[in-house]
């Protein structure tokens, strides 16, 4: 008898807990916006979350599409001050619902006008940041402020008041450039600009930054400390950092001539500058100069596995370098070194390079232009042995086939970095590693020798991946990523990204395959500044699979079958840019 109650019990018990399942299942769960009361200034706002998969949902009087993941995204115009929505799933298999109500509150941005009372409105500088300048040096001021007035800043240099022309139709715009000269050795600290009125009233304000001056124009000098260092165009980027102009080799001599932040401003030669971070120099004073680089000889040789061209230097000087395609070659510019007239080199039995010059395209710029057999390069490397510049050409592959050939594949992500977040809570972190893996088998199944950076759920510093790569140096590089927008109705697709144009032929191969599959395209993009496609060692892209932000493109991600898909086009795309590579 207390066995029948018991399993009696235990029936009840377990139909309480289905019935409880199905009551549940009526939910609505929000992604955008996260907070039920908002103050926005864009009148375009989105309503993206996810609800159960047999939910019908509304939104105030409006039907809107569930997709089979149980997520939805719409966008709304908001008229000015208090839209409300509510947002309703009705479970269509026990009719039970479930409702959230959202209110924005759109404040349209005031039309901009001419500043009413005698003050300066703001101003702005550039360079931002904390600086040190020397001599020659330009700093640029854009100020709002009272109309009419006279206005000054360093040394009491004028401002020009705009004509409404120039201003966007409104008065009291002013602006200034002022270049840094010998005599500013007063210009240590904060910036006054000065406002003054036909009847003599003045107001002024300080800048929120300090400026230094360097005398002696500036310079002092530091060697980079590894073979990471990096130099890049500004002191400030994106999300991604500032631009990389190239990497630097340990030990190269920079003469530094300012400061922005937390960046040295280096001076590469009379017409170029770069910055670099501090923490990338070892910061010393040369107890005499060195002496001027001399370029007398030259050598281009080969081994059993590279090409090389190599040039002796007094000291080892900054180097950057580029590409062309079509037909390839690889353009490095030495900074602060000469070329002896007649300068050349005998070419030795070399297998890719086909012809060298040298070139003094500007006083302290050396050139070595570096005609290549091929349509384009496979990747090269600029090192130092002493002071002996090298660059180490990796020739095309003798065979072109997957089996020969080493492929690294870097799974995007990883632990504490998640990356982007779907509607239904996947994180790219996760798609990245399944596509990887996938990738891998497949790469495998093909003979390819695969290097990967992670095939587990870890956190790899994006430092590391980029050491580990450059170390193992593999023939091509795959970098797997899902993309994100805070549009989840309009942008989606596939995206490849490179950033030299070496690497260009790879991702539009890979690119023009990914189409294949039905993405909409969100193109193949140059001049990408991620970690992992700086190196110049081999041909890399990124790929950017499709949006996990955009429901259609998740859910299509989340389908087995279609991850498959995408990395047999990814295989696809391989063999198109090998092809490619014989003609």
């Amino acid at each position: 008898m207390m066995k029948l109650m018991r399993r009696r019990l235990l029936g009840v018990m377990a139909l309480l807990c289905i019935q409880q399942q199905i009551i549940a299942q009526a939910f609505i769960h929000l992604q955008q916006p996260t907070r039920e009361q908002n103050n926005v200034n864009s009148p375009r706002q989105f309503l993206a979350g996810r609800t159960c998969k047999s939910c019908a949902l509304r939104i105030n009087n409006d039907s809107i599409y569930v997709y089979p993941t149980g997520t939805f995204a719409i966008k709304r115009e908001l008229g000015a001050g208090r839209t409300a929505f509510t947002v309703t799933a009705t479970d269509t298999l026990t009719g039970r619902s479930a409702s959230r109500q959202v209110v924005y509150y759109y404040h349209p941005l005031p039309p901009a006008k001419a500043t009413p009372v005698f003050k300066i409105d703001y101003f702005s500088i550039s360079p931002r940041g904390n600086l040190q300048v020397t001599e020659g040096d330009t700093l640029r001021i854009k100020m709002k402020a009272f109309p009419g007035c006279s206005a000054t800043w360093i040394n009491d240099m004028p401002l020009r008041e705009l004509p409404p022309a120039q201003s966007e139709g409104l008065p009291g715009f002013y602006e200034g450039v002022y270049v840094v000269k010998a005599a500013d050795s007063l210009l240590n600290g904060r910036i006054t600009i000065t406002l003054k009125d036909g009847e003599g009233h003045t107001t002024s304000r300080h800048s929120p930054n300090t400026y230094r001056y360097l005398p002696n124009n500036g310079l002092f000098t530091g060697r980079t400390i590894d073979n990471m260092t990096y130099l890049t165009t500004a002191a400030r980027g994106d999300r991604l950092g500032p631009e990389k102009a190239g990497y630097l080799d340990e030990g190269v001599l920079l003469h530094i001539s300012g400061r922005e932040d937390n960046y040295y401003k280096v001076r590469l030669s009379a017409r170029h500058s770069a910055y670099i971070p501090e923490a990338l120099v070892d910061t010393a004073t040369l107890a005499e100069p060195s002496p001027v680089s001399i370029v007398t000889q030259a050598r281009v040789w080969a081994d059993d596995q590279y090409d090389y061209v190599s040039v002796p230097l007094a000291d080892k000087l900054p180097y950057l370098s580029t590409q062309e395609v079509r037909p390839g070659k690889i353009i490095v510019d030495v900074y602060g070194a000469y070329a002896e007239e007649g300068l050349s080199a005998q070419l030795g039995s070399t297998r890719e390079i086909r012809r060298v010059a040298w070139q003094q395209v500007e006083p302290e710029v050396f050139r070595i232009v570096i005609d290549l057999q091929h349509a384009f390069p496979w990747g090269y490397q600029l090192y130092y042995e002493g002071n002996t510049l090298t660059v180490k050409i990796k020739p095309t592959p003798a065979s072109l086939r997957l089996r020969d050939l080493t492929i690294g594949v870097d799974a995007g992500h990883g632990g504490s970095n998640v990356g982007a977040r779907g509607l239904t809570g996947t994180y790219e972190k996760e798609m990245t590693l399944t596509i990887s893996r996938l990738l891998t088998t497949a790469l495998e199944k093909e003979g390819a020798i695969v290097l990967t950076t992670r095939t587990r759920e870890q956190f790899v510093a994006n430092e590391d991946r980029l050491l580990y790569f450059r170390r193992t140096n593999p023939d091509l590089l795959l970098s797997i990523h899902l993309n994100a927008s805070g549009n989840p109705v309009d942008i989606s697709g596939t995206a490849t990204y490179y950033k030299h144009p070496f690497c260009e032929p790879l991702a539009r191969a890979i690119y023009n395959r990914m189409l294949e599959t039905g993405l909409n395209g969100f193109g193949c993009n140059g001049g990408f500044n991620f970690i992992l496609n700086n190196p110049t060692e081999f041909p890399d892209v990124l790929v950017e699979t499709l949006f996990l932000s955009h429901p259609a493109d998740e859910a299509r991600v989340l389908d087995p079958d279609f991850r498959q898909e995408m990395v047999q086009k990814i295989i696809q795309g391989l063999k198109d840019f090998l092809e490619e590579c014989k003609m």
